[in-house]
């Protein structure tokens, strides 16, 4: 599906509807708290585990360029 944009049209009558009610847009406001819970634990640990592999990446290559710099340096 495309990208609709914003219909102004619809925006002024999601406002009217919130005016006469006066009820929010979502009943349950637990299930969106709990939307974003899981939302944000999901990425925190997408986050973590990209952190664990550069950190290992960097070890990794800190111990090649280390090894490099010892050959390097003896063969003088």
């Amino acid at each position: 599906m495309a990208y609709q944009g914003i219909n102004p049209a619809d925006e002024i009558r999601f406002a009217a509807q919130n005016k006469q009610g006066g009820k929010q847009s979502h009943p349950d406001l637990n299930l969106g708290a709990d939307g974003f819970d899981l939302w944000w634990k999901r990425t925190f640990a997408q986050h973590t585990a990209v952190v664990a592999q550069a950190s290992a990446l960097m070890r990794a290559h800190r111990r090649v360029s280390s090894a490099g710099e010892n050959r390097i340096g003896s063969a003088f």
